[in-house]
């Protein structure tokens, strides 16, 4: 895609502005005089500045760019100098600078602002205009690519509709980076308004002046864009200015479908069809917009992962790296056409029509995903689907030199189906990495294509980012949680908290499992590995439990995919196998695997424990049989 190089150049901050007192004669603005509560006075630079102006350079350029210089001029004794710095120059990338009159001053009577030129060699000076004055820059007017040459040349910049310009505080303003690398220096001399009357036939332009078609949902905030208007100037050629959207009067043929404000905010508010259609200075203006919203919108699945564990590139839930464009116009054979600026209530989202092949890059820098496992991304197919149809995603990564065709590229692709997708309705994709065959290197992402070949056409896209899927800790990180019930309601086998009664053994011989005592963070537990049951026994002291109501346990697993407790009452006798013997073994499927899981559970539950008073056996079970690994914590009876 074709970009304007000035584009670079951001007007962010306004650096030291400072007013700068007149070295020319002032004239009398007594014959100035109007109703008006704001001067007339139509000079900038004659000489000098007039009264009440200011200079401030922009954010990121050289701010000693400018300077006034009395060796070079138009006429007169002096003209205003800037100093274009090479590339790498540390005192900043460009020269770029506004003059402001903070009072503001009545332009309304003037139909032009007039300045003469030159420079030491040939040049096309990036952007020249009036209207920055570092608030909205509600009326801002941009000269393009301004051709310029070693000899002085007048230059106009036409004023779109100068009834606006009743308090405008931006009198000029410049922005001009280095041609082909290197710095060079113009000049700029005699800058005035004027009522020229030579300008004609003012030709207003929306969109470029093409009929645009969109489809939407309510609440999707877009704007009027690609705004210009061309003039017939006094030597006959015509002359292209880019204009602000308040000169603008836009109109929505159906209001209640969408409206749009004086700064080309579109808003769609209702389902159905409208028109928006411009006038400026009561001239229709080319170029419209017809709005079909298709009503309610349904916004892509929120992310919830871990913002430490993803590498965004476009989602409103997490702080996207930089991405140089989300549609790399590749003519000729590129047709996709895209938007990444769509807002639905607060939502932002890519909309790609006429898909044939987009790519979003991201290479300044490349992005590092050695750490990530996952490409995840939400797509909408926004139209009938085909048997045939089907979405590939590529990734392009740029090799170890980070340069594109540098000789190390790789990428990958993967093909979805028609089947993948259901019309007007998000799908979630979640691709490992490691599907990507041919990726041979994720250091230096830089590309991700979404390729149709025509296929499907129509898809809105949201929330792709790269993830990792955490690497489970097979131990715990953390103790088990601390009980707090009062230890005159507990009946303690093994927990920090309270005093403990005896324990025969915490592995029966007769256990399939191994035994390891061991600390987690400073807190005693039981690990059983190589699980398959383990016996507990209290047969020397047996409890009893009769005035209990719960038995409780804290378990830790990182791979148990069911848990299972088993207790075992020797009966009156207090003997093994007695014949009053009981027992009951309760199951807990699919426990949860990474953290402790406290089970409080009631005694009542162990419909065929007969008596809780001679409790000699506590039997834990564990699958994947053998394999199962468990820690313990906090074993006790409680009421």
């Amino acid at each position: 895609m074709k970009r304007n190089r000035n584009n670079k150049f951001k007007k962010l901050i306004l650096l030291g502005l400072v007013f700068i007192a007149s070295v020319s004669c002032e004239r009398n603005l007594s014959d100035d005089a109007s109703l008006s509560s704001y001067s007339k006075n139509p000079d900038v630079f004659i000489d000098g500045f007039s009264a009440g102006l200011g200079y401030g350079a922009f954010g990121g350029s050289k701010y000693t760019a400018f300077v006034v210089d009395t060796e070079v001029k138009y006429q007169g004794t002096a003209s205003m100098r800037i100093d274009v710095p090479n590339v790498g120059d540390p005192g900043g990338t460009y020269a770029g600078g506004v003059f402001i009159d903070q009072t503001g001053r009545d332009l309304s009577g003037y139909d032009a602002l007039t300045f003469y030129i030159k420079a030491t060699q040939g040049a096309n000076i990036n952007e020249l205009g009036f209207g920055t004055d570092f608030g909205i820059n509600k009326y801002n007017v941009v000269l393009q690519n301004l051709s310029v040459g070693t000899s002085w040349q007048k230059v106009i910049i036409p004023i779109p509709d100068a009834s606006k310009l009743k308090q405008e505080n931006g009198m000029f303003w410049y922005s001009e980076g280095p041609e082909n690398g290197y710095g060079y220096t113009f000049w700029i001399d005699n800058v005035k308004y004027a009522k020229l009357g030579t300008i004609g036939h003012p030709m207003p332009k929306i969109f470029d002046g093409n009929d645009n078609t969109e489809q939407t949902f309510i609440g999707s905030v877009s704007n009027v864009t690609d705004l210009t208007e061309s003039f017939n100037m006094e030597n006959g050629a015509n002359q292209t200015i880019i204009v602000a959207p308040s000169y603008y009067a836009f109109n929505s043929s159906d209001s209640s479908v969408a409206t749009v404000n004086e700064l080309g905010a579109v808003t769609v508010v209702g389902a159905g069809t409208t028109v928006i259609t411009a006038k400026l200075g009561g001239v229709d203006a080319t170029g419209s917009l017809t709005i079909t919203s298709l009503g309610a919108f349904t916004a892509a699945p929120i992310p919830t992962r871990d913002p430490a564990n993803v590498i965004s590139i476009f989602s409103n839930a997490y702080t996207n790296v930089p991405v140089e464009y989300y549609n790399g116009y590749y003519a000729p054979y590129q047709t996709t056409q895209g938007q990444s600026d769509i807002n639905i209530n607060g939502d932002n989202i890519i909309k790609y029509s006429q898909l044939n092949f987009v790519a979003t890059q991201f290479a300044q820098p490349t992005v590092n995903a050695t750490q990530m496992t996952h490409l995840h991304v939400d797509i909408q197919v926004q139209e009938a689907i085909q048997p045939a149809d089907y979405i590939k995603i590529q990734i392009g990564d740029f090799g170890n030199n980070a340069t594109f065709g540098g000789g190390d590229d790789s990428n990958g692709v993967v093909n979805f189906p028609s089947s993948t997708f259901t019309t007007n309705t998000w799908v979630s994709l979640d691709i490992p990495l490691s599907s990507f065959t041919g990726l041979t290197n994720k250091a230096h992402l830089a590309q991700i294509f979404f390729i149709s070949d025509a296929t499907i056409s129509n898809i809105l896209v949201d929330n792709m980012y790269f993830y990792k899927v955490p690497t489970a800790p097979t131990t715990p990180i953390i103790a088990a949680p601390t009980p707090t019930l009062a230890a005159a309601n507990v009946i303690s086998l093994f927990s920090g908290a309270y005093t403990n009664v005896p324990v025969d053994t915490w592995r029966t011989s007769w256990s399939s499992a191994t035994l390891t005592d061991v600390s987690i963070a400073g807190n005693a537990t039981k690990e059983y590995s190589n699980l398959d049951f383990v016996g507990i026994e209290t047969v020397n002291n047996q409890i009893n439990a009769s005035a209990m109501t719960f038995v409780h346990i804290d378990v830790w697993s990182a791979n148990a995919t069911s848990f299972s407790i088993k207790l075992v009452d020797f009966g009156a006798n207090a003997a093994f196998g007695g014949g009053d013997d009981s027992e009951f073994q309760l199951n807990f499927a699919a426990p949860a695997q990474g953290q402790w899981v406290s089970y409080d559970i009631p005694l009542s539950n162990f419909t065929g424990l007969l008596s809780k008073q001679n409790l000699a056996q506590y039997i834990l079970v564990a699958q994947p049989s053998g394999t199962a690994k468990i820690y313990v914590d906090n074993f006790y009876f409680h009421n």
